[in-house]
């Protein structure tokens, strides 16, 4: 449908699907006259010899018109990107993000508004960020690292993805609630879009043709993404997804605002469990239940608050999470590390001198089991006895442990 836009030589990026408002006298569409394209376009004339990189700019093409460039008055040596738009009685409202520089570098979430998309408002920085939005009373930015802010009237929260980068935040025009995030795995070369429903919580890995839906966009049955062409990460064009596939996962959790810091985050590693939890289970924030599958108690739009009881304190494993949590539990990685500790404890007790490695090992498994308190528990007096007087862990009480947590059991 938008063909139209590409050129051999011309690279195209971050799309951004919405509705246009039906022209008076002009029967719409359901309800609306056409779509309209936000994109960036980037030319021949736009790259930087000495390194490769690319120099974007903000355009939008009409099902039927020809593609313009969207004005926005701002510096030609910024970069301009991940535009989102939506349209109400007051008429058009814009936000993107410039930034980039040579004199000053830094990004900004910027918004215009006007009656028409020729007539829109000088640009305002809204907030200092690399990936953002804002639409009506929602505003949106993230850390690169892997924190997201959503701040609204109903209730502030924020979004960890640990063990990501996130270069784009969007959502879908048609259902607002489903942000659409970005990004790539800090231990992988892999890319993503994460479609997260900020009313449920439910939340899928996107792909388009088998592929990464890297910085699509989906309005209706319609899915554009920004698909790799040439060696260099940002060679880009918009191609149109002949199939959409969604993969569930609980890859995100979700927190109060300032629950977590993005330095105190930390990847979930790269064997493939992007933060998955045991079977039947998910991570500690999700959606809006009463509480998280960890027992953490979970405020009402589904953030979790940590539970009174220090967080040294293990006199008792039962009830609410002793513990708060701070990165997405996976079975695999605990019991790797439980593994390695048993490895390194058995060569000790022949002369090797790997004390300090076990108690590291049991201390990254007393890390991946947050989420799963019974067991974290165990872990931890398991590491402090074994640190504190030479005591050798259970390791047949640890396995069971594991195993009843792949059962679904905390």
């Amino acid at each position: 449908m938008f063909e139209h836009i590409q050129q051999a030589d011309v690279m195209t990026h971050m799309p951004f699907l919405t509705f246009a408002p039906a022209p008076a006298g002009e029967e719409a569409r359901n309800g609306h006259a056409q779509r309209v394209l936000f994109y960036c376009r980037s030319g021949a004339e736009d790259v930087d010899a000495s390194n490769q990189s690319r120099r974007w700019k903000l355009w939008i093409a009409a099902e039927n018109d020809e593609p313009r460039r969207l004005e926005t008055s701002l510096s030609e040596e910024l970069a301009e990107c991940s535009p989102a738009a939506w349209h109400d009685n007051a008429g058009w409202h814009v936000t993107f993000i410039a930034g980039g520089a040579p004199d000053n570098p830094l990004y900004h979430l910027y918004r215009m508004d006007g009656p028409a998309l020729d007539r829109l408002s000088k640009p305002v920085a809204v907030h200092p960020t690399r990936a953002g939005f804002i639409r009506v009373d929602r505003l949106v930015y993230a850390s690169v690292e892997n924190l997201i802010h959503v701040r609204q009237p109903s209730g502030d929260f924020d979004i960890e993805l640990p063990g990501a980068f996130i270069y784009r935040m969007s959502y879908r025009a048609d259902e607002p609630d489903k942000l659409l995030i970005s990004g790539q795995w800090q231990t992988e070369d892999d890319v993503f879009t994460l479609e997260y429903d900020v009313a449920t919580g439910e939340q899928y890995l996107l792909e388009c043709d088998g592929l990464p839906a890297y910085k699509c966009t989906i309005l209706g049955a319609q899915v554009l993404y920004a698909h790799r062409i040439g060696d260099h990460f940002e060679n880009r064009q918009i191609a149109t997804a002949r199939e959409l596939s969604r993969h569930a996962t609980t890859a995100a959790v979700r927190y109060l605002p300032g629950q977590v810091q993005p330095i105190s985050t930390q990847p979930t590693g790269d064997c493939g469990c992007r933060g998955a939890s045991a079977s039947g289970t998910t991570p500690a924030a999700h959606g809006n239940s009463a509480s998280t599958s960890a027992g953490v108690p979970a405020a009402p739009d589904g953030a979790p608050v940590p539970d009174s009881t220090e967080p040294g304190d293990t006199s008792s494993h039962a009830g609410a999470n002793p513990v708060p949590v701070t990165r997405a539990s996976c079975v695999e990685c605990l019991e790797k590390h439980l593994g390695a500790a048993y490895v390194l404890l058995t060569e000790t007790r022949n002369g090797y001198a790997h004390r300090l490695r076990a108690i590291g090992h049991l201390h990254e498994a007393e890390d991946e089991s947050q989420e799963f308190p019974t067991l974290h528990a165990a872990i931890r007096d398991a590491r402090k006895a074994y640190q504190t007087g030479g005591t050798m862990p259970d390791w047949e009480t640890l396995a069971q442990g594991v195993e009843s947590v792949r059962r679904g059991g905390l």
